[in-house]
């Protein structure tokens, strides 16, 4: 007895808790959509290690220098354009955040 009353007090509080939330969420408000700030950072982790690797390779005269150079300006470019959208996101993200705490 006292069991059931324990769980249908907790089911009645959930019940309560997703009202509340229903209530107090506004539906109208477009999205958010932020980037996927830890998969780019997984993926310059895995261009700099590709870059030490091929690094590795030259040393060992297992592959020309051109073919280094150009993995190099690629992945250097990449990480550069990733590192822009983060700085972005950051600086708009404060941005609001700032507006925000103001009103």
């Amino acid at each position: 007895m006292i069991l059931s009353a324990i769980i249908l007090g907790v089911a009645i509080s959930f019940f309560y808790a997703g009202v509340k939330f229903y209530k107090r969420m506004d539906w109208q408000e477009k999205p958010e959509f932020s980037p996927d700030l830890r998969q780019m950072h997984k993926k310059q982790k895995e261009l700099r290690h590709i870059q030490d690797l091929l690094a590795d390779a030259k040393a060992d005269g297992k592959l020309s220098t051109q073919i280094i150079e150009e993995f190099n300006r690629y992945s250097e470019n990449e990480i550069q354009a990733m590192e822009s959208v983060e700085k972005a996101w950051l600086e708009r993200k404060s941005t609001s955040h700032d507006e925000e705490t103001k009103s």
